[in-house]
C-alpha cells in the first residue's frame, strides 16, 4: 500500500506516521514543509512542500499515484478543494481528518455515536467548517466517484500535548500548562469544570486509523476514534498535577467571559466544551477489531512528562499566555457561579 500523508508530524499524525512506517506492507510518504524533522519516522519518505502552493506540490509528486492520501491540514472547504485538485485521479482512498467537534448533542446524558448524534454543530466555527468539508466530500463522491473516509478525533493527546482546554497552542507551547502547575499558579477552567471529555492517547488512536487505510468497508463513511475513558475537565487537570508531583490549582470562570477576554474562537470552543463529550467508538472497532486502547490517561500523561524531561528543549513557555492567565485569575478569582 502506497500512502501519502499531508502533514504527518503533528499531534495525531506523528503517531500514525510512526505506526505506518513500521508496517512492511505500507510505503509511506510525508508531505510537509519540513519544520519538524525530529518527528519523521525511520522508513518514511519525506517530500518537502507547502500544500498551500498547489503547483509546487504537483511538481513534487508528479507521476506518483497513491492507494491512500490522508489530509491532516484542511480546516475549511477552500483548503480541501485545493488539496482535492492536487490529488484527484491519483488516489484510491482519501482520508479526511475531521473532528468530533462536528457533533450536536441533544441532552447532557447522550453518549455520542455516529448513528445517533447529528453532525450539526453550528456554535463553534471550527466544527462548522469541518462539517462543510464532510459535505464537500460527499459531493465529490457523487460527482467524481471519490472513495473517501472521514475520521473524527476527539480529545487526543500525545507526548507533546498536555491537554487542557484553556491554554496556548499545544504544538509549541503546551509546557506552559505544566509550568503554571509547577509554579503554584492556577489554571483557568471554563464554567465548573465538571463536563466530561473522552481522552485518547495518539499512539492508540493510530491503531484504528491505520486499520481503516485501504479498507473498502470504510469508503464513504465516517468514524470517530476514541478510548472509553471519560473524565471531567477538573479531574484531567488534577491528574496532570499528580504526574508532575504537584497539586493543581484551578480558577473557574464562565466560558463566555473567557471567550470575551481571550477572543478568537475561544468562546465558541469553551461553550462547546461546557457540554459532555462522552463518545462510543464501537463502530470503528467493527472494522478494526485490533483497535484496543492500552494507554490510560494516567499512564499517558506520565509518558508526556517523561518526554519533556528527556527533551528539555521542548519546555517552551508562552510568556504572553502566562501573563494573560495571571491577569484573568486576578481579575475574576474563582468566578463560577456568577
Amino acid at each position: 500500500m502506497k500512502a501519502l500523508f499531508i502533514g504527518g508530524t503533528g499531534c495525531i499524525s506523528s503517531e500514525i506516521s510512526a505506526l505506518a512506517a513500521q508496517r512492511s506492507d505500507i510505503e509511506l510518504y510525508l508531505l510537509n514543509r519540513g519544520n519538524r524533522p525530529k518527528f519523521i519516522p525511520p522508513g518514511a519518505h519525506s517530500i518537502q512542500g507547502d500544500i498551500s502552493k498547489p503547483e509546487e506540490v504537483k511538481e513534487r509528486i508528479r507521476g506518483m499515484n497513491f492507494d491512500v492520501v490522508a489530509d491532516f491540514l484542511s480546516y475549511g472547504v477552500d483548503q480541501l478543494d485545493r488539496t482535492l485538485d492536487i490529488v484527484r485521479g491519483h488516489v484510491k482512498q482519501f482520508i479526511f481528518i475531521s473532528s468530533a467537534a462536528v457533533y450536536r448533542t441533544q441532552s447532557e446524558s447522550e453518549i455520542i455515536t455516529e448513528a445517533r448524534t447529528m453532525a450539526g454543530n453550528t456554535v463553534w466555527s471550527y466544527g462548522r467548517n469541518k462539517i462543510l468539508c464532510e459535505m464537500r466530500l460527499r459531493d465529490e463522491r457523487e460527482k467524481n466517484g471519490l472513495d473517501y473516509t472521514v475520521v473524527r478525533p476527539a480529545f487526543t493527546y500525545n507526548n507533546l500535548r498536555i491537554f487542557h482546554p484553556v491554554g496556548p497552542g499545544h504544538q509549541e507551547y503546551s509546557w506552559t500548562i505544566a509550568h503554571r502547575i509547577l509554579q503554584g499558579k492556577p489554571l483557568l477552567m471554563h464554567d465548573d469544570g465538571n463536563a466530561l471529555c473522552t481522552l485518547t492517547y495518539a499512539a492508540d488512536f493510530a491503531k484504528a486509523f491505520v486499520g481503516l487505510m485501504g479498507n473498502p468497508r470504510a469508503f464513504g463513511d465516517a468514524f470517530h476514534i476514541t478510548s472509553d475513558e471519560y473524565f471531567t475537565y477538573n479531574r484531567v487537570a488534577e491528574m496532570i498535577g499528580e504526574a508532575l508531583g504537584v497539586q493543581t490549582k484551578l480558577c473557574h470562570i464562565p466560558a463566555h467571559i473567557l471567550g470575551f477576554e481571550l477572543g478568537g474562537d475561544f468562546g465558541e470552543k469553551l461553550i462547546h466544551f461546557s457540554k459532555n463529550g462522552a463518545l462510543d467508538s464501537r463502530k470503528v472497532r467493527t472494522l478494526v477489531p485490533e483497535f484496543v486502547c492500552t494507554t490510560s490517561f494516567a499512564q499517558g500523561i506520565r509518558k508526556c512528562i517523561q518526554f519533556y524531561n528527556q527533551n528539555p528543549e521542548f519546555k517552551v513557555v508562552n510568556q504572553d499566555w502566562d501573563k494573560t492567565m495571571d491577569r484573568l485569575a486576578a481579575k475574576y478569582g474563582d468566578a463560577w457561579p456568577l
